[in-house]
């Protein structure tokens, strides 16, 4: 018994820290930014726990829930952007002078718990409550700012489609558990691939589209662009980093764990969604002027090369999978820092217009902004262009040419926006005033550290990619 809580004291921990740091705040009203930065720094203490007394692989909880060193590194690295989030929501009350709502912490936190519960999970009732955490959490903060409609709004839409999604997952489950007879992941895995009944495949495939929606997956797409103009920065900086990071790794448990070697399914079915995705990214972000939106396409077509890798169904279509997430995520959330830097309290309605002759007055942020670009569009030496190479490389050596086509060819044509936002910021004049903020050290934090991951990861890339 006592083995199993300390196979599960991240988890434990994490709730804790949530709860706790609430109720401290409801006595300690005045003393908000004390109580986020102690609660940033206990993350920092699990993160440490996660990477260094991790146990071996352990199936606990009647083999339903998962650890293992790998996925506490994981864990770590999500429970690291999560930090980084809340430090972006940080600077970002100092800038417009207001007092932290620790509201929005403790959503934070007990949405990446969800995210760990849904990375462990072994068995669908497990991975199904993970996945309502997060999700419960995640409409909420969507809605954070009561004083936008444009947030409330983005809010009702993100739940009424999520709950949608939901209840079609609670029904793939049913056909999973009503036709195997059990709810573990091995277990179905087993009936799916040794007599595949049409209920089976109807389950895994309602199943993989929920997790995909929350992936932002085409044609599962609809609710990104909205809801990401309409969320506060800080909330959009967490779905498009920590959040986007755990789902990976739920589908890939899902896909491994229980469609196997269904290849209708983990294979002809994914790669469609992937080219879908490509195509819907690369051209929907073309017309768009807010950066928020911007960014939302860019993370549909971001997801369509992290398909690739899925599809491919094997270890190094994985391990590109999970390295080409880990350098996207990392670069978006240093973009979203700049952009915080640079607009503070009007971060969120930011636009293309806003950036023109940034580079006159702001040239470290613009430079910042820069490489981000450039990483994205995946030139070299920065960390994108080895993340798209090892995508594409492993495409071709499997002979899926028509995915590493479609990925170049969405990549020459997404350079266009990514381009857009260098164009404004250096070779267009702004008539207006620009007003200076001074950057916040958190948001100087986070910057480094993604711009230094972009520029050196190829001094150590070899490591994964060999």
């Amino acid at each position: 018994m006592l083995n199993q809580f300390i196979i599960i004291a991240p988890e434990i921990l994490l709730a804790l820290l949530a709860m706790s740091m609430q109720i401290y705040a409801v006595f300690q009203k005045g003393k908000t930014r004390t109580v986020a930065s102690i609660t940033i720094i206990l993350g920092l203490g699990i993160i440490f726990y996660l990477l260094f007394c991790a146990p071996e692989y352990a199936i606990v909880l009647t083999k339903s829930f998962v650890s293992s060193p790998v996925i506490s590194l994981f864990k770590a690295i999500i429970l690291a952007l999560t930090l980084m989030c809340l430090v972006i929501y940080h600077d970002l009350a100092k800038i417009k002078g207001k007092s932290l709502k620790m509201e929005f912490v403790t959503l934070v936190l007990l949405s990446t718990l969800g995210v760990f519960i849904s990375v462990s999970a072994r068995d669908f009732i497990i991975l199904f409550c993970g996945l309502e955490l997060q999700a419960l959490s995640g409409y909420a903060l969507t809605a954070f700012n009561t004083k936008r409609v444009k947030s409330s709004e983005a809010g009702l839409k993100y739940f009424i489609l999520g709950a949608l999604m939901s209840a079609l997952m609670l029904l793939g489950i049913s056909f999973l558990y009503g036709f195997s007879g059990s709810i573990k992941f091995i277990e179905i895995r087993t009936a799916l691939n040794d007599n595949l009944d049409i209920g089976l495949i109807t389950g895994s495939v309602l199943v993989l589209a929920a997790i995909l929606f929350k992936l932002s997956a085409a044609p599962l797409h609809i609710w990104t662009p909205d809801v990401y103009e309409g969320a506060p920065i800080s909330a959009v900086s967490y779905f498009a980093t920590a959040q986007k990071f755990g789902m990976l790794l739920v589908l890939i448990n899902v896909i491994d764990g229980v469609i196997g070697d269904y290849t209708a399914i983990s294979g002809d079915l994914i790669k469609i969604i992937a080219i879908l995705s490509m195509i819907f990214g690369c051209l929907g972000a073309i017309r768009q002027n807010s950066l928020k939106r911007m960014m939302a396409y860019s993370s549909i077509l971001n997801i369509g090369y992290v398909l690739i890798g899925i599809c491919l169904h094997s270890l190094e279509g994985n391990n590109a999978a999970f390295i080409y997430m880990l350098i996207y995520v990392i670069g978006v959330i240093g973009f979203f820092a700049c952009v915080v830097a640079l607009f503070g309290d009007r971060s969120d309605v930011a636009t293309f217009e806003d950036l023109k002759g940034i580079s006159n007055k702001r040239k470290t942020l613009a430079a910042a902004i820069s490489v981000i670009m450039f990483s994205m569009i995946g030139l070299p030496p920065f960390a994108g262009f080895i993340g798209k190479y090892y995508i594409f490389y492993n495409a071709i050596l499997q002979e899926e040419f028509t995915l590493a086509i479609v990925g170049i060819l969405s990549s020459v044509i997404a350079a266009f926006y990514y381009l857009k936002v260098i164009k404004y910021m250096y070779f267009m004049e702004n008539t207006k005033t620009i007003n200076l903020i001074s950057t916040k050290r958190g948001l100087w934090f986070v910057t480094i550290i993604s711009v230094a991951f972009i520029i050196f990861f190829c001094t150590f890339a070899n490591k994964y990619i060999g």
